[in-house]
């Protein structure tokens, strides 16, 4: 029966409790590599977010620790890219438009509209970045290539993040101080339950990467 000795799950949390101490770097880590570029072509930042949640969530790590250290990573993360943008330049336009992965967003004919685009909207397609998947790759780098004004770009990452992030916190949370109960469920109605959140998962990450990394 699914989940039927519950009593591991609390034995598993209660083990991992022992390294807390270390859970709090790793998601750092997580955070701040997921926005780095290039590293942001290839490390994704979501299951970072939603583990460090989950844990909040069942108590083995603490909620406004947790938040403040992802926040923290993803900001100093996206502000990194920024300032390799802006004093690589070109340079560093160049080298990412050979690689496979960077490519398509980094082309040598769109960098006259990449400076106009920025001038005009570069602070909302900040912002926006952080709410739509693979943009946040790389539109930090692009808005220090085309120079964006650095205190406009500091406000609306930070604001992008804060919500950016902030929706996997609340879902994983959620998902962890309600564990048991979604334990129990599992467990009366068996596998369905579990196959159907996995297909949501499953079309909502797809359609979220479509363009994959």
């Amino acid at each position: 029966m699914l989940f039927a000795e519950l009593h591991s799950t609390h034995d598993f949390l209660a083990l991992f409790s022992h390294y807390r101490n270390a859970a709090y770097p790793v998601l750092f880590l997580g955070a701040f590599f997921e926005t780095l570029i290039p590293f942001s072509l290839v490390i994704y930042g979501e299951p970072f977010f939603i583990a460090g949640a989950v844990l909040a969530g069942v108590g083995t790590l603490d909620i406004g620790s947790v938040a403040a250290t992802l926040y923290a990573g993803g900001i100093l993360g996206d502000n990194c890219s920024y300032w390799l943008g802006r004093c690589y330049g070109m340079e560093l336009f160049d080298c990412l438009s050979k690689w496979p992965m960077a490519r398509r967003y980094f082309k040598h004919n769109s960098h006259e509209k990449g400076i106009s685009f920025f001038r005009r909207r570069g602070s909302s397609a900040v912002f926006l970045a952080r709410l739509c998947g693979p943009f946040s790759w790389f539109v930090p780098a692009l808005a220090g290539v085309f120079r964006l004004r650095y205190q406009s770009f500091l406000l609306f990452n930070t604001l992008g993040v804060i919500i950016g992030i902030g929706e996997f916190l609340v879902l994983g949370y959620f998902f962890g101080n309600n564990l048991d109960s979604i334990a129990i469920w599992l467990t009366r109605f068996g596998y369905i339950p579990l196959i159907m959140i996995l297909l949501i998962l499953t079309v909502v990450l797809q359609r979220r990467y479509s363009t994959s990394k």
